[in-house]
């Protein structure tokens, strides 16, 4: 009798994956249609049933909804959540695949540089950024960004990406990019790390700007870039420009602390109040004495240093 049951669960089992696998989109190693985007994308489910986005060249052409597709036809594979979808799908729809191929290369390296991995958005923002630069630069269209030193100054590693992209889509596409656009393309990878919004991220690198400038002009200095105190600073400035734009602060408010710091390093405080004077102005924001007491002390390090 085992061998029978063990036969016939063997065969229920077979069925049940076959019929789930045929339900949820996918079906003895091939993907079904949902829906057509282009002859290189279509929309299939995968064991999960969530979305998936399947891209290869000519891969649904003369194919229809409820068509199966050989796993190996399939060069690209994306699932991206369901905030993201449909802006990804729509955007494979209008943009040749060539480009999404493109962005992959470009992402992976980025993610290797970075040595982090990217927020899923970022398929969508560099992929749209760079179809649109191309085709203003075929058309002679060049935007001068007039933020790009500052983009190259507070977010290097970045931006050294931005350049290295730049490079990858001139020997894929024969497309000279400047370096302004290559400034542009870094935000977009700054975007992907913080979860800032791209507008936002113009926003945040305006106001570190401002800020290094009035610790500039207040100590009446130049900074030592190469030096590890303004390596700090400026890696705590971010993070603060970034918490004022998202609206986040510091919890704890350490009177204590920051009377000690305060009396210890009065000319950073004077600073770090002047710093305070120009957002609550600006921005219409009040900086906690938690915010107070560490900007003090990296605006001490790196006069001093």
């Amino acid at each position: 009798m085992k061998p029978h049951i063990g036969r016939f669960l063997w065969w229920r089992l077979l069925f049940f994956v076959f019929f789930f696998r045929k339900k949820r989109g996918i079906w003895l190693g091939n993907f079904i249609v949902r829906r057509i985007l282009n002859n290189n994308a279509f929309v299939s489910t995968d064991e999960q049933g969530q979305e998936i986005v399947v891209m290869g060249k000519g891969i649904v052409f003369q194919k229809s909804a409820g068509d199966r597709v050989p796993f190996a036809r399939a060069e690209q594979v994306f699932q991206l959540s369901q905030e993201n979808t449909s802006r990804f799908q729509e955007l494979i729809a209008r943009i040749p695949m060539n480009y999404m191929v493109l962005s992959e290369k470009i992402i992976q390296m980025a993610e290797d540089k970075l040595g982090k991995k990217l927020d899923e958005s970022i398929y969508i923002t560099i992929t749209d950024h760079i179809y649109s630069a191309v085709q203003r630069y075929q058309n002679g269209l060049v935007i001068r960004n007039t933020m790009r030193w500052e983009i190259q100054r507070y977010y290097p590693d970045e931006y050294a990406v931005g350049l290295q992209a730049a490079q990858i889509i001139r020997e894929a596409l024969s497309v000279s990019f400047a370096e302004d656009e290559a400034a542009f393309m870094a935000l977009h990878f700054v975007n992907a790390e913080t979860g800032i919004e791209i507008g936002q991220m113009y926003e945040v690198t305006e106001l570190i700007h401002a800020i290094c400038d009035l610790v500039h002009q207040h100590f009446q200095m130049d900074f030592d870039t190469t030096s590890m105190a303004y390596y700090r600073f400026l890696t705590h400035v971010k993070f603060f420009a970034q918490r004022l734009m998202l609206g986040t602060y510091y919890e704890d408010d350490d009177s204590e602390l920051l009377d000690a710091v305060r009396s210890k390093y009065p000319e950073a405080y004077a600073c770090t109040q002047k710093i305070a004077a120009y957002i609550a102005k600006t921005r219409g924001q009040k900086l906690g004495k938690e915010e107070e007491l560490y900007l003090t002390v990296h605006i001490a390090r790196v006069a001093k240093s």
